[in-house]
Order: structure tokens, then sequence, then C-alpha cells
């Protein structure tokens, strides 16, 4: 009891420690960026005052040089600032485009204040850059629909960082297993370990590291093995026909049934014969596994039936 106590107490403490030391963080971060702008008002005050004898327009120049210094640094602070307040209330994925957002409004808003200090006409600037928006729009379709596609998906989230999925498109086509082995899905599977306004990067289960569109991410069927508890794995396997099936299956479901950490005992697993060839006969075993990965209940059930299968033909009777 008071083992646990002192745990919790423990815990406690180390918990108010954190919160303390963010709180903290947080304060240094304001009191950067309240004390950056009181400087850059007092450089502003002052240089009208000291720059009479500087050449006509230099006052200009001055304040638009000192705006880009000062103004990169308090877009820097407010978004370290943003990103401590708001870090253990939101997903990686959302926070990366929240920071995109900011800082695309923040620096838009610095240059827009930069030309006005300079005594450029906002009005045709904007004008300008909304008749070359619409030509860069028309020049790079893909760019805006991944655009479009990844601004879908971080607030749809079909899928999230940590995810392990697999994407079927027909913009990769795969080829198809061919007989003996069944057809299985022709897709991409790894876990998700980005997810950007362009771009998905996915770590294949082979260790390649891939970058998929969004455009065709939002086209492709996608299987997220995190939302779920089990799923079911198909074996296929021959054996000869000299072997009997009700006896060997009998003794396949006694050892299915002893591998609880990788295959479900509710429901129950499946197996049955297939098909048939001259000499052999086809057997497929179906069970649901907690894991999301299929391979370790294959290994399980293919090295048994090895075992098993060598055991039996190696009896004289069977020669």
């Amino acid at each position: 009891m008071n083992t646990n106590k002192n745990n919790t107490n423990k815990n406690s403490d180390e918990n108010n420690k954190k919160k303390h030391n963010k709180y903290k963080k947080i304060s240094y971060y304001l009191a950067g960026i309240i004390a950056t702008l009181l400087f850059l008002s007092g450089l502003l005050y002052a240089i009208p005052i000291y720059s009479k004898n500087l050449p006509k327009h230099s006052y200009s120049i001055i304040e638009a040089v000192l705006l880009l210094i000062f103004g990169i640094l308090i877009i820097k602070l407010v978004q370290e600032l943003f990103v401590k307040i708001i870090h253990n209330y939101i997903s990686e994925d959302r926070l990366g485009f929240l920071k995109f957002i900011l800082n695309f409004t923040a620096y838009f808003t610095l240059f827009l204040l930069i030309f006005s200090s300079l005594g450029i006409d906002i009005s045709n600037i904007l004008l300008g850059a909304t008749f070359l928006g619409v030509i860069f729009g028309i020049a790079s379709q893909t760019v805006l629909s991944n655009l479009l596609s990844g601004f879908t998906i971080l607030f749809a989230k079909p899928f999230k960082i940590g995810d392990r999925i697999t994407i079927v498109t027909w913009q990769y086509g795969l080829l198809m297993s061919t007989y003996q082995h069944e057809a299985v899905k022709p897709g991409y599977t790894g876990v998700i370990k980005d997810i950007n306004i362009l771009f998905t990067t996915i770590k294949e289960d082979n260790g390649f590291t891939m970058k998929a569109p969004n455009n065709i991410l939002m086209q492709a069927l996608v299987t997220n093995y995190a939302n779920t508890n089990k799923r079911s794995v198909r074996v296929r396997f021959e054996l000869d026909k000299i072997i009997d099936f009700e006896s060997f299956k009998k003794d396949l479901n006694i050892y299915l049934l002893t591998k609880k950490d990788i295959i479900e005992q509710n429901p129950l697993p499946i197996i049955r014969i297939i098909d048939l060839s001259l000499t052999s006969y086809f057997v497929a075993v179906e069970v649901f596994t907690p894991s999301i990965f299929e391979d370790p209940v294959r290994d399980a059930v293919l090295s048994y039936v090895l075992k098993r299968q060598s055991e039996i033909l190696s009896k004289p009777l069977l020669k």
C-alpha cells in the first residue's frame, strides 16, 4: 500500500514539475515577444529623429529592414509559443498543418507591412498576385490537387501517424500472386511516419520509405489495421493424399488452440479442404489474430504443417 502511495505521489510530483516547466517556458516566450515588440517600437520611433540628415527615402528602407529582421524573429517566437501551448492537445499531423497556416499568414502579413513601409501600393500587388495565382493554378493543377487532398486527409483523418495501412491504387499497380498461392491485395503496406499538405511518408514493411502524393491516397483503397482489434488470416498449403485429413485436422486444431498469444479462440479456427489434384489436396486454415501482422500466424501454421507432414511421411507404413 505504501509503495503504491509513494509511486502515486512521485508521479504527481513529476506531472506538476512538467507543468511548471511548461508554463515557465511559455512565460519566457511571451516575455521575449513583448521585449522584441517594445524594442522594435523604440527603434521605429527613434529613427525619424536621428535620420534627418540621411538621404531621402532612407528612413523607409531602414524601417523595412527592421521590420524584416524583427518580424522574422517575432514569427519564430510566436510559432514556438504556439507549439508549446497546443502540443499536448493536438496530433502531430494537424500540428504540422496549423504551423504551415500560421507561417503562411504571418509572413504574408509581414511582407504587406514591408511593402507599405516602402510606399508601394498594396492593392496593385494584390491584383497582380491574383492574376498570377490564376495562371499558376492552371499550370500546377497536380500540386493544387495534392494540396487540397492534404487538407482533406488532415481533417477527415482516414489514418494518422503511427497507423499501419495497406494502399491499393491503380496508379501503382502490382502483379498478383500466381497459382498455387492465393491472390492477395496488390498493395503497399507500411506505417505512417509523416503527413503534410503535399505528401504522406510511409515506411514499408520491407524497410524502405516511400512518399505518396496525397491526391493518390485520396483515390486509393486504404486498409487501416489500427482501427480493428483483430483481423483474419488465411493460410493455404498442400498435403499428400496419403495423409489422412481428419487425423491431421484434429492435430492441427489442437496445436492452434495452444497459440493463444497470436491466434484468437473466438471465433475458433477453421480448417478445410479447398482443392484437389491427382496426388495431393489443398487445405486452407482461417484464423483471427490480434496482431496487425499476418506473418507470425503464417509462420506458426506452416512450421507445424511442415514438421507434422515430415513425421507422418517418415513412418515405415507410409513409405
